[in-house]
């Protein structure tokens, strides 16, 4: 196992993943690279909590995790390939939730009603949030929200997304919903089309996005816009037990 000193050593063994590249903030990190697999502390890009993130095939990563189970400690939030955790030891368990990293490195193509997209207030998007979508990752208040977008309707706003890049030329969307009366009509499409638009025009050259592994809806309209569909995951607290 080789200890990896920077975020560059961490980009570098992923050969630069967008995935990896949404979760360095910081120049300096601590990660660890063997058995075909890389781990590293970050950021999460959802939570802003520090999660043990990692990348490679699921038994690849279980290898690594095992080997570095001494460091760890019980409750520690990971990251993990989906299928890893049923590959670690009896003793090692994850509370996880199922989600997909979706990332587009071009402009999606034109959706109908890009043009009614336009930035929108925390009142609006306080109003609209707990109808259209009340676990939403990002909240009206929220310090890590750089601005929303949004499509409004006679009586409020209709639809909502959130920029919340961080990460040095990756542009990161959260909270995208839209209001149960107004489903169907291709806004949820149109906001994502054109803040992730706007992120390229800014200068970002990937736009990054994390979805719920049971969001079919979502899963069709990002596969219409083109995002990739490269990494599956499960993320939560690692349950490690006394050794049998």
């Amino acid at each position: 196992m080789t200890v990896l000193t920077s975020a560059a050593e961490v980009l570098v063994a992923t050969d630069h993943d967008p995935y990896v590249r949404g979760t360095l903030r910081r120049p300096m990190v601590s990660g660890w690279a063997g058995h075909g697999a890389v781990a590293w502390r970050a950021t999460d890009a959802e939570e802003r909590l520090p999660y043990l993130m990692t990348l490679g095939a699921p038994d690849r990563v279980a290898l690594l995790v095992e080997e570095l189970l001494p460091e760890l400690r019980n409750q520690q939030p990971i990251t993990l390939p989906r299928g890893t955790a049923a590959l670690l030891p009896a003793w090692v368990a994850l509370d996880g939730t199922d989600w997909d990293f979706r990332w587009l490195g071009a402009p999606p193509p034109e959706q109908p009603g890009e043009d009614a997209v336009v930035d929108v207030s925390a009142a609006e998007v306080e109003a609209l949030l707990p109808v259209a979508s009340p676990t939403a990752s990002a909240q009206p208040g929220d310090p890590a929200v750089r601005r929303w977008v949004g499509v409004r309707g006679p009586a409020g706003l209709l639809a909502c997304a959130a920029d919340t890049s961080s990460a040095t030329g990756v542009g990161h969307l959260s909270s995208i919903a839209v209001h149960p009366d107004a489903r169907g009509r291709g806004l949820g499409a149109a906001v994502t089309a054109r803040l992730a638009r706007q992120l390229l025009e800014d200068g970002c050259d990937i736009v990054t996005l994390g979805m719920y592994a049971e969001n079919t809806a979502g899963r069709g309209l990002y596969d219409r816009l083109g995002m990739k569909d490269d990494h599956r995951f499960s993320s939560g607290p690692l349950q490690i037990r006394s050794r049998w």
